[in-house]
């Protein structure tokens, strides 16, 4: 798994895992945040290596899912970009009242 994905899966993970049945968030957790492979999954979940593969595409496709009707790790994003923004202003003191509340404002629009 590459390791753009794997951040956006466990972003998608953090979002959504209340959602999640107990299995596949400690399956999931332990895949993508703990980096056990599905063998040893399998073996510390009394399972075979097939079984825990599909249950991890499953709740994959779950998340991405809930993504696409929600669109929460998008707004995240989003946000954080004109956070990111609005803070290299005051580091650098160039602080424009109208660009600012301009950038507080598109927060306001993604929420």
């Amino acid at each position: 798994m590459k390791i753009e994905e794997n951040l956006r899966l466990s972003l998608l993970f953090e979002l959504y895992k209340n959602l999640l049945t107990d299995k596949q968030r400690e399956v999931l957790s332990d895949f993508l945040d703990n980096n056990i492979s599905l063998s040893e999954l399998a073996e510390l979940n009394n399972s075979s290596r097939q079984a825990v593969n599909d249950l991890v595409k499953r709740t994959i496709k779950l998340l991405e899912e809930y993504e696409s009707k929600l669109n929460l790790l998008d707004k995240f994003q989003k946000i954080r970009k004109v956070i990111n923004n609005c803070s290299l202003m005051i580091e650098k003191n160039s602080i424009n009242s109208s660009i600012l509340k301009k950038e507080l404002n598109n927060i306001l629009e993604v929420l």
